[in-house]
C-alpha cells in the first residue's frame, strides 16, 4: 500500500486535474460523497448565471455534460453549468428521489443535496444566486418540478423535459415564490405517458396526465392568458410537430411555456426525436430572458403587467392640459403624444 503522503499528494493533483477538465468532483452531503461535474467557461464573468442540469433515471452527469450541448452553449453565452449524479438504487441505476414506488426504501434527500450544491458553487465560484436555474431530463425533469414546488426561493427558473409530477407531489405543491417554468412533453412518450398512469400500471407509482400538470401550474402561477401557436416544422421527416402554449398572468411577469411535441416520444428535442428546435438553446434563451427584478413599464398605468385597452381607457379618462394621469413623456399634459408612447408599448 502506498504511503499516506503519496496518496494525499496524488489525490490533490487528481482534484486539480478533475476540476480543470470538468470531470467528476466530490461534494460531501448528509454523510455521502456525492459526485458532480462542473463546467466553467474560460473568462467567465463575475456573478455569472448557473444552470443545474439533471440526468434521467439510469443516466449520469457525464452524459448530460457530453451529449446535450450544454458545455458548448455555456462557452458561447457565458454561464456555468453543473451536472450532478444521483445515487444508485437496488438495481445500481442512478436516480433522483421523487417518490417512485420502487424507491420507497431509499431515504436519500436529493432536495437538500442539490440546494446545498448550488449554494456552495455560488460562493466558491462567485456565481449569481439570483440567476441559478434548473433543468432536467425524464427523472431529472420530475426532480425539476419537485424543486419548483419545494425550493422556488433558491432557483430562478425551471425547465423539465419529458418530466411529470407524482401524485404525492401534485397534491402537495406549495411554492414559496412564483417562478417562470418551461416544459416539454411528447404525446407519444412511452415512458412518461402523456395521459399519465394513475393506476400505476407501469410500476413507477401514480402520476398525473401531462395536461393536468400544465393546468396545475397555470393555476398556481395565475397565468390565465393563453396564446397558442404551432412552431415551424423545420424537420418534416422527424415524425412530429410542436404546438407551443404560452401562459401569461395579469398580475406578474412570470410565464409558463409548454411545448407539446405532437408525435414525439421520450426525447430531448434537437438531440434525438423532434428536430424542429434545439431544446438546450430554447431553455437557455428562456432562462436568460427572465428578469429577476423587472422594471415597471410607465405605460402600464394600472400596474397589471400589460399595456392594453385598460390603460388606454385610463389615459383617455385623464385627458387634458395639466393632467398627469397619462403623462408618459413628462410634459405635464395627457395628450396625443402620450397615446403614441402607450401604443408603442402595447402588449395586448
Amino acid at each position: 500500500m502506498r504511503q499516506l503522503s503519496i496518496i494525499v499528494g496524488l489525490f490533490a493533483a487528481f482534484l486539480l486535474v478533475e476540476a480543470a477538465s470538468g470531470q467528476a468532483l466530490i461534494f460531501e452531503h448528509d454523510g455521502l460523497d456525492r459526485r458532480y461535474r462542473l463546467h466553467l467557461p474560460d473568462d467567465l464573468p463575475e456573478n455569472a448565471p448557473l444552470v443545474l442540469v439533471l440526468h434521467g433515471y439510469g443516466g449520469g452527469g457525464a452524459s448530460m455534460q457530453n451529449n446535450y450541448g450544454w458545455t458548448e452553449l455555456a462557452d458561447e453565452m457565458g454561464f456555468a453549468a453543473v451536472f450532478p449524479d444521483g445515487t444508485r438504487d437496488q438495481w445500481n441505476s442512478r436516480f433522483w428521489q421523487v417518490g417512485y414506488e420502487f424507491h420507497t426504501n431509499n431515504d436519500v434527500d436529493d432536495d437538500s443535496f442539490l440546494v446545498a450544491l448550488v449554494q456552495a458553487l455560488q460562493t466558491e465560484h462567485d456565481l449569481d444566486p439570483d440567476r441559478t436555474f434548473v433543468t432536467g431530463l425524464s427523472n431529472g425533469g420530475d426532480m425539476s418540478y419537485q424543486l419548483a414546488c419545494r425550493h422556488s426561493e433558491v432557483f430562478a427558473g425551471f425547465a423539465p423535459v419529458v418530466g411529470t409530477m407524482m401524485e404525492s407531489l401534485y397534491v402537495d405543491c406549495n411554492p414559496t415564490q412564483i417562478r417562470p417554468i418551461l416544459a416539454m412533453n411528447g404525446t407519444d412518450d412511452d415512458i412518461t405517458l402523456f395521459d399519465g398512469d394513475m393506476d400505476n400500471s407501469d410500476g413507477w407509482g401514480a402520476y398525473r396526465p401531462v395536461p393536468d400538470v400544465v393546468e396545475l401550474w397555470s393555476e398556481i402561477m395565475e397565468t390565465s392568458i393563453l396564446r397558442s401557436s404551432t412552431l415551424p416544422d423545420t424537420a418534416p421527416n422527424d415524425g412530429s410537430i410542436i404546438e407551443f402554449d404560452r401562459y401569461q398572468s395579469k398580475n406578474h411577469p412570470c410565464e409558463f411555456w409548454f411545448y407539446r411535441v405532437v408525435g414525439g416520444g421520450h426525447d430531448w428535442p434537437g438531440q434525438y426525436g423532434n428536430m424542429d428546435i434545439d431544446a438546450t438553446r430554447e431553455i437557455w434563451d428562456f432562462f436568460a430572458a427572465i428578469e429577476i427584478d423587472p422594471p415597471s413599464n410607465p405605460a402600464d398605468l394600472n400596474g397589471d403587467g400589460f399595456v392594453n385597452a385598460a390603460d388606454l381607457g385610463l389615459m383617455l379618462g385623464g385627458w387634458g392640459i395639466g393632467s398627469t394621469i397619462g403623462d408618459l413623456n413628462g410634459d405635464g399634459n395627457t395628450d396625443s403624444a402620450d397615446v403614441g408612447l402607450l401604443l408603442s408599448n402595447w402588449t395586448g
